[in-house]
């Protein structure tokens, strides 16, 4: 097995090495892939891919909070309950993902569900960009409502796993001070035509203040798809993006009709200073 030393190649994005980054045998390096979905909910104004960006639209653009917040964790179904064991049919815990400063490396915690009651995470977070259910002992099952992190002061739900999905998809990610992101592409799609045919003009941005202002995006790509005919495709970066912590990258989608489903995210490796 090919051993790496920290510093030894810098970053060289060969098949082998990706494979390596992925085992976990490169000191410094880890892999990002990340993935969003609007279920039936890309407008014709600005929306970010990911869970709450369906047809309502519920909330289209995703929000940070505007400082470290406790974030309170909560179904909208009570079969989703994991205190005690087995009183659910749902999913019993969480575990979230996210960064506690924009200084610090990414932090997990696990979160046991109490149906639609509120669970308040141990941990403040500037982030927190993936959420998935686990076990509770034996007990393992799909979530049967929506489950949502919400900030505690400012009231916005800033991650969302939806009914039945078992896992956020949101086209979203915190990259801390200490970091690099070099994200090798970015992809998009519309799932569906929703009635008459649908361009969907995908966009690449970058908050690279975050400290100042988390909501403040840069555009650094735009490019279209259509429902006929090739309704996918995947924009590689070369050379690679290169994009210095704090930061927070996305997938943003323009409809030219309201309602569209559509699909994104992008791919890199997340490199330790």
């Amino acid at each position: 097995m090919r051993k790496y030393k920290v510093g030894e190649y810098g970053f060289i994005a060969t098949e082998q090495f990706l494979l390596d980054v992925a085992k976990g045998i490169v000191p410094g390096h880890s892999p990002i892939n990340k993935f969003g979905r609007a279920p039936t909910g890309v407008q014709s104004t600005t929306t970010d891919i990911w869970d709450r960006a369906t047809a309502a639209p519920t909330q289209p653009v995703w929000l940070a909070p505007t400082a470290a917040r406790i974030h309170n964790i909560a179904s909208d179904n009570s079969a989703d309950d994991g205190t005690p064991e087995g009183d659910g049919a749902g999913a019993q815990a969480i575990r979230i993902w996210g960064l506690k400063t924009w200084a610090s490396t990414e932090t997990f915690e696990d979160v046991v569900l109490n149906g639609t009651a509120n669970v308040a995470t141990a941990n403040s977070y500037v982030i927190i960009h993936r959420m998935k259910i686990i076990r509770v002992g034996a007990t393992f099952a799909l979530n049967v409502g929506a489950i949502s992190a919400t900030a505690v002061d400012d009231a916005t739900v800033t991650a969302q796993i939806n009914d039945g999905e078992g896992q956020t998809q949101m086209a979203v990610y915190g990259i801390p001070s200490n970091h690099i992101a070099y994200l090798i592409d970015y992809y998009g799609t519309i799932n569906k035509a929703q009635g008459a045919a649908a361009t969907i003009n995908f966009s690449f941005k970058i908050a690279d203040e975050p400290t100042i202002d988390p909501a403040i995006f840069l555009t650094k790509n735009t490019r279209g798809i259509q429902s006929t005919g090739k309704s996918g495709d995947t924009w590689p970066w070369k050379p690679y993006m290169r994009v210095e912590g704090p930061a927070i990258v996305k997938v943003s989608g323009i409809a030219s009709a309201n309602d569209a489903e559509g699909s994104g995210g992008f791919n890199g490796v997340l490199v330790k200073n």
